[in-house]
């Protein structure tokens, strides 16, 4: 049997194509396996809030940082000076306030004096009258008392004016220091973005910003790379989809450590991939081509470490190996 097989190499080598491929097959039905996976956690990317050039780097490159800790510093003087405007800007407004409110209490007391004169002026004309009917008083008298009381009535609504005026310049010199405050607010703001401090414990990922260079607001600066929500994110053939489950059993093999297995859990996956590069920013792209094969649709699989050994060090983008069990 042996010796005929072997007068037929050409049958021994497609026996074993056809061998290899069912036992592949059958496989697959209870494993899944991945090259193209890599570690990842959670990046706090810093960028410039406010413009101006860098004053100076507290941090270098790989640099462990606690939260709180300075990372860089825009320069601060135009931020400053800017504070110092709003602040005398708001200065002025309230004194405005004060002489607005003292041309409203003069108005109120011109109103109160018109007032009591036009009594005054109303009273007499009213004499003037019964003295006129009597026949005591001349026409002329009459007549004065008559224009008084006219200009006494006009007083009073001159002054009525005065008061309504400067009432309504209260209201604008309010609405001035309500302005003036908010101006105050986001110069304070802004000067208090030119110092960055790390929002989060990590290290520094390497940067290549320096002193001086010149930062537009949106300008990415440096990142912290934390330890929080370690990873693994694997691409997996999209014909093993529908067996793969959150919670399903994953060994695994990092490159930074590759004589080490270890155990992991699928918890979730992707539920969707971009066909096309930056067709949708949100969504993940993963190329189906290597070199000038072109490879099965992929998605990405969230896989967590059951447990993140102390000694074993996290390096941001490493290359892993994974097998998930169905």
């Amino acid at each position: 049997m042996l010796n005929r097989l072997l007068r037929h190499p050409v049958r021994i080598v497609l026996a074993t194509i056809v061998l290899l491929f069912l036992l592949y097959e059958a496989s697959v039905t209870f494993f899944a396996y991945s090259g193209d996976a890599y570690v990842t956690g959670d990046v706090v990317v810093l960028s410039a809030q406010v413009a101006g050039p860098i004053a100076g780097l507290s941090v270098a490159d790989n640099a462990v940082v606690a939260a709180g800790d300075p990372l860089f510093a825009i320069h601060p003087t135009p931020y400053q000076l800017a504070v110092q405007q709003a602040e005398a800007t708001l200065a002025q407004a309230k004194a405005d306030l004060a002489v607005v409110n003292d041309d409203v209490a003069a108005a109120e007391a011109s109103l109160r004096s018109a007032s009591a004169v036009d009594q005054d002026a109303q009273a007499a004309l009213r004499r003037s009258r019964n003295l006129s009917q009597d026949g005591e008083a001349t026409d002329a008298s009459l007549d004065n008392a008559v224009r008084d009381a006219a200009k006494s009535s006009a007083g009073v609504l001159i002054a009525q004016a005065n008061l309504t005026a400067s009432s309504s310049r209260v209201a604008a010199a309010i609405a001035a220091i309500a302005t003036s405050e908010a101006a105050l607010a986001k110069a304070r703001y802004d000067l208090s973005k030119t110092a960055i401090a790390a929002p989060v414990p990590g290290r520094v990922a390497p940067f290549r910003a320096r002193k001086g260079d010149y930062l537009q607001v949106g300008s990415e600066v440096m990142a912290v790379v934390t330890d929080s929500n370690r990873r693994i994110i694997a691409n997996v053939a999209e014909r093993h989809l529908s067996h793969i489950r959150p919670g399903q059993k994953v060994w695994v093999t990092l490159g930074s450590d590759p004589w080490s297995i270890h155990d992991a859990h699928v918890v979730s996956v992707g539920a969707g991939v971009a066909r096309q590069p930056g067709a949708q920013n949100v969504v993940p792209y993963i190329a189906p081509t290597t070199d000038w094969v072109r490879i099965p649709q992929r998605f990405p699989v969230e896989i967590a470490l059951d447990d993140w050994p102390a000694t074993l060090p996290y390096h941001l983008g490493a290359d892993a190996r994974v097998l998930i069990r169905f």
